[in-house]
């Protein structure tokens, strides 16, 4: 263990599930090579050259400006293609925008650029790609360029332009291209790198998780994919074991927390954009490096398996006249489910840029092997920050948000998946009342997630676990192994709240969930029901006690079982999230007490 840390509560958690799982029924290889980075890539790259404007930066379509970023993007994206000789006939294409965001960089200092951190490592891969394929004279400008600036006065994330408190993702950005500046022999910040390096480590968990404020799920693995760049680009310096051991831990509990889909969680904000998964694919993809160095084929080929599956997860949106840069059927120019620094050009070009990176980082000796989460048999518990819990088993796999910061997520359960069905049937992410995202629907009148309400007296008021952030919330574990996984969230909701307990029973056959409401007259249980995916329209059917979806050839029920017959009804309104609209279907009963057994197929 590297000297400082505290132990690593997952410690053999992998190791464990794939010695005892072995390789599951039916398993085999995806077929895939890192050449799927290459075929998902290159569509929005020649895309993107239509954006160009003569100056040679990158115009949005749908924003019709710059958006921030999305230049350098083009350029690291379309370079990773060049490099491997693709894409040759935009060679001076590449070059232009190069030049034009390599300018921006130098002279961000007295003229800001929004993200300058951002653009570093982009450009590197331009300076790579490009300097054997054009003038001499050109390379050199660019060399000019990229060495010439001052670090601290050009970077946003600085301790002289902010509290230390805030310098946080950003700065990994920064800390990965300085390291390739480094590798190329352009500067030798290694100061610069050391100081903020040290400082970025003390907000990783014992998880070796990242946080950035508010915990959102997307810039855990953000910060983790630079900083695995930075080590990868060659870093030996002072904070390297401790970085790398942390990086490990990250690694692993990954694995553990991917749903069988191959999908990134739910949690705050950047959430569902399929930039995430391109993401993971990088780290895992350095993590099955590691693994092979260490003569452990069974996790390299678990984490290679795990990148493959990421980047297939978004195939299907991908691969939509015009692309999808975000998991919902809407068309591009309506935003939906995008925060307003979401656009279209940027997060796509994202996309095919971590390709790139994923590409360069992949071993094609290595061969998959099956990866925990299409094992099963374990539960993750993320107590303070994050406030998860994830389990998997016979299939399928759940989500759970323990105290939700409301601008993006509801409390309580936010996602159900099972693998090989489209995960927004069920629920991939909950919905707010009041989203930081655009939502081109009316919002929701409430949070929603699958879970409990309740009232005091019959006919009151209806309360929904999900509308709070609870004071506190206990995990019970019942039982963990491979064939079935069962535990129980208490929720502790304050002074004059009712404690409300969720008990979750995942098997092959589907998932017993039941919700038990203490000290009042009458209990409810709400379930989200896919209406559209804005493309794709789903069938729902209410019965006495039970609702189904179908949906692009699949079935989704949830069938109450205890009580057998309760009133089963639908709101009056629809509630959109990022994937989509859907309907709110409700289990109502006297008493304290419903369950329900969910089942996809």
């Amino acid at each position: 263990m590297a000297s400082g840390l505290p132990p690593f509560p997952l410690e053999g958690l992998v190791e464990g599930v794939l010695e005892e799982g072995g390789v599951p029924e039916g398993w085999r290889p995806t077929g895939q090579t890192r050449s799927l980075y290459v075929r998902l890539s290159e569509p929005i790259v020649r895309q993107a050259v239509k954006w160009q404007d003569e100056t040679g930066h990158i115009i949005d379509p749908y924003m019709k400006r710059e958006a921030s970023t999305a230049t350098p993007r083009f350029v690291g994206a379309l370079g990773f293609l060049i490099r491997v000789g693709r894409c040759l006939d935009l060679v001076d294409v590449c070059a232009k925008s190069m030049t034009a965001a390599a300018e921006d960089l130098f002279n961000a200092s007295k003229k800001p650029v929004s993200g300058p951190e951002f653009y570093v490592k982009e450009l590197m891969v331009g300076y790579w790609a490009l300097k054997d394929k054009v003038e001499e004279r050109l390379v050199k400008r660019w060399e000019e360029l990229l060495s010439g600036y001052d670090p601290e006065e050009t970077y946003v994330a600085v301790f002289s332009k902010m509290s230390p408190e805030r310098v946080r993702n950003f700065c990994t950005f920064a800390l990965a291209g300085e390291g390739f500046k480094r590798a190329a022999g352009l500067t030798d910040n290694m100061e610069f790198v050391e100081r903020y390096l040290e400082h970025q480590l003390s907000f990783f968990t014992e998880f070796g998780m990242y946080r950035d404020p508010d915990d959102p799920m997307t810039y855990d693995y953000t910060a983790r994919m630079n900083l695995a760049l930075l080590l990868f680009s060659g870093y030996k310096g002072r904070h390297a074991k401790v970085l790398d051991e942390l990086l490990r831990r990250g690694g692993l509990t990954t694995l553990l927390y991917m749903s069988p889909s191959g999908q990134a969680p739910f949690g705050g904000r950047s959430n569902q954009y399929n930039f995430n998964e391109a993401t993971i694919a990088l780290i895992c993809e350095y993590e099955a490096n590691r693994y092979k160095r260490l003569g452990r084929t069974d996790l390299a080929g678990a984490f290679k398996r795990a990148a493959r599956l990421a980047v297939l997860s978004t195939r299907r949106w991908l691969s939509l006249s015009p692309f999808r840069h975000i998991k919902n059927g809407l068309h591009p120019e309506a935003m939906h489910g995008c925060e307003g620094y979401g656009g279209y050009s940027v997060y796509s070009l994202l996309i095919a840029s971590q390709l790139g990176f994923a590409h360069l980082l992949a071993d094609e000796t290595i061969e998959e092997k099956p990866a925990p989460f299409e094992i099963g048999g374990y539960i993750v518990h993320l107590p303070d920050a994050f406030h998860k819990v994830f389990a998997t088993s016979g299939g399928y796999h759940v989500e759970i948000e323990t105290a939700a910061d409301h601008r993006y997520d509801a409390t309580g359960f936010g996602r159900v998946h099972k693998a090989s069905v489209p995960t927004e049937i069920g629920l991939s992410s909950p919905i707010t009342s009041k989203p930081r995202y655009k939502v081109i629907f009316n919002p929701s009148p409430r949070s929603v997630a699958i879970g409990s309400g309740w009232r005091f007296k019959e006919g009151g008021e209806a309360y929904w676990l999900s509308d709070y952030v609870p004071e506190r919330a206990e995990l019970e574990r019942v039982e963990e192994s491979i064939g079935s996984v069962r535990f129980r969230v208490k929720y502790y909701l304050g002074s004059g709240q009712p404690k409300v307990s969720e008990e979750y029973w995942l098997t092959e056959a589907g998932i017993e969930f039941s919700v038990e409401v203490q000290s009042v007259k009458v209990v409810l249980l709400q379930v989200p029901l896919l209406e559209t995916d804005g493309l794709n329209d789903a069938e729902v059917h209410v019965g006495k006690g039970y609702f189904t979806v179908s949906y692009l050839g699949h079935k989704y029920e949830v069938r109450c079982i205890e009580p057998w017959a309760p009133d089963t009804y639908l709101e009056p309104f629809k509630v959109p999230n990022r994937n989509g609209l859907y309907n709110v279907g409700c289990f109502e009963a006297s008493g304290g007490a419903l369950k329900v057994k969910i089942t996809m197929q």
